[in-house]
């Protein structure tokens, strides 16, 4: 991905950090100092709301290459080869160079990522209960990443391309019918559908006065949106390909 530089190689796959991962990273830094931790854990001195922000992101960011190891890790013990893995502005992508043969690999692939973060998010979760109550920092870094893990797993089960959610629904398809290229358009329009449902909530929230998550949830819908086609068609060059073989 143009705009990336590499920080290190784990399991012989190379990490890559795009620039635009340092904004999100101040961005979401901000608003755990100001807002959430400030509002669920009352009375920390002003420099650990910023140190444990800081951790808090630092650490999610870290939750996201996990998730995208393993996409990685099941993908290669696949016999697909796997090129780097870019943590971005949304999050992290693993780079795969080819596409599943059948659809019980892709399922697999697909569906290990958002399993991965509800692993995190339940073992995070867990390790926090002993704290509850306790107004520690430790207690809040737990909870907050319980918290995002389990949204970030439940988030990418949404059936639409270019979540995992997407290509679990499209490996399902794909083994009901035997037919991939049908699995392809319905993926893609349940996608479509997805995206448009999303920016049409945030105009409605933006609206009704909520304008910051208005324009959150709009800013998603377009992403999947502008994300979906390309992906899609991605899905089929590489289809056609393997059909041509």
């Amino acid at each position: 991905m143009p705009g990336s530089f590499r920080i290190g190689k784990i399991a012989g796959i190379d990490i890559d950090v795009h620039v635009s991962w340092i904004i999100i990273l101040v961005l979401l830094t901000v608003s755990l100092a100001t807002g959430w931790f400030p509002q669920l854990y009352a009375g920390w001195l002003r420099a650990t709301y910023w140190l444990i922000a800081f951790l808090s992101s630092l650490l999610l960011f870290v939750s996201v290459l996990v998730h995208e190891l393993a996409h990685s890790l099941v993908a290669r013990s696949r016999g697909i080869p796997v090129n780097n893995i870019t943590l971005f502005i949304f999050g992290g992508v693993s780079n795969i160079e080819r596409e599943p043969m059948t659809a019980g690999i892709e399922f697999q692939l697909a569906f290990v990522g958002p399993l991965t973060s509800l692993v995190i998010g339940a073992i995070c979760f867990l390790l926090q209960l002993p704290l509850h109550g306790s107004n520690s920092p430790l207690e809040g870094v737990l909870f907050y990443l319980a918290a995002t893990n389990i949204v970030l797993g439940i988030f990418n089960l949404i059936p639409g391309f270019p979540l995992d959610g997407g290509r679990v629904l499209h490996s399902i398809i794909w083994k009901l019918t035997s037919n991939s290229n049908l699995s392809t358009h319905v993926a893609l329009l349940t996608g479509q559908v997805v995206a448009y449902l999303f920016i049409l909530h945030g105009i409605w929230i933006f609206f009704t006065g909520d304008i910051l998550d208005g324009l959150w949830f709009g800013f998603i819908g377009w992403f999947l949106l502008s994300a979906a086609q390309p992906a899609i068609m991605q899905v089929m060059r590489r289809e056609e390909l393997r059909g041509a073989l």
